[in-house]
């Protein structure tokens, strides 16, 4: 199943394989490129500035988790995509996806990014497209690490959501918030496919608000991400 940043409903997914090249517009050459903060994640984009883009959101990611003392360890390898299109049933309706199969995260361009109008209220800037490298390469970190139990989606997204949150200019998560008003979970019971479901984005602020209320916030985080809190609820019927 992919994970990813949904503006409607995800969809589990057959992962693409590996070897597909990105989807780069004509008269572009996309390369390579290594993250110096995090030298494991390799970026393959048309554009510099995309690359810059998910390398920032890469060092976001794992300091914050890195502070937390949640003893994660750096994924040996993560090859991020920046590509015009997602495949599939996500094109269209999200903006990014990581495969934990492949270790793969897919996010839009900068300009494909822009050309969806914007995300969780906001137009879309520099800021909000950083944020959405920093969730996806977060699902990265979460998803590979040794030994883990597969998680489900609810608890994925939770401890995305929160690292983007968290790593968020103060100014661009007032005004998401704002938009997304709320006081959070009111039990860890909440955190489920069914009311993740219902509105991505919501479930995204109020896990933030969550994880804020918490009196030991990165005990709470580590949890989750232990697989220790989050018991899905099936989606469909008998």
């Amino acid at each position: 199943m992919r994970l990813g940043l949904l503006g409607a409903v995800l969809a589990g997914l057959v992962a693409a394989p590996l070897a597909q090249p990105a989807d780069v517009p004509a008269g572009l050459v996309a390369s390579w490129r290594t993250c110096a903060a995090w030298p494991a994640v390799q970026v393959h984009a048309a554009q510099a500035a995309d690359a810059d883009a998910v390398c920032e959101g890469a060092a976001r990611a794992w300091h914050f988790m890195a502070g937390l003392g949640l003893g994660l360890r750096l994924p040996a390898e993560t090859l991020v995509d920046v590509v015009e299109r997602l495949p599939g049933d996500l094109d269209g309706r999200a903006l990014g996806c990581f495969d934990p199969d492949s270790r793969r995260v897919l996010l839009l361009s900068r300009v494909a990014f822009d050309a969806t109008g914007g995300w969780f209220g906001q137009p879309p800037d520099a800021e909000l497209y950083r944020s959405a490298a920093t969730h996806e390469l977060a699902h990265a970190v979460v998803g590979c690490q040794p030994g883990a139990r597969q998680l489900p989606v609810p608890a994925h997204e939770y401890a995305a959501y929160v690292v983007m949150f968290a790593t968020m200019a103060p100014p661009l998560r007032a005004r998401v918030l704002a938009r997304y008003p709320g006081r959070g979970f009111d039990s860890p019971l909440q955190i489920n496919s069914l009311v993740y479901l219902g509105d991505p984005l919501q479930f995204a602020a109020d896990a933030w608000r969550h994880y804020l209320a918490r009196r030991d916030g990165p005990a709470s985080l580590r949890a989750v991400v232990a697989g220790e809190v989050v018991q899905d609820l099936p989606t469909g019927g008998p």
